[in-house]
């Protein structure tokens, strides 16, 4: 299904988190920012997981 949980949907924000993450990387100085940064990152990306996992047990319904 192309709805909005889709798994395209999926892997492109998981691609764009993944890029931010690299870049956070490469420009940030270790620190507590990066630390925090890393931690939002890690954030965003478990919500599109779950949401991920909730439209996948609804369509299943």
């Amino acid at each position: 299904m192309n709805g909005p949980g889709s798994q395209q949907r999926m892997f492109v924000a998981l691609a764009v988190i993944a890029f931010a993450a690299l870049g956070v990387w490469r420009t940030m100085e270790p620190g507590k920012y990066r630390s925090l940064v890393w931690v939002l990152l890690g954030f965003f990306a478990f919500r599109v997981l779950i949401g991920r996992v909730k439209a996948s047990r609804s369509e299943t319904r």
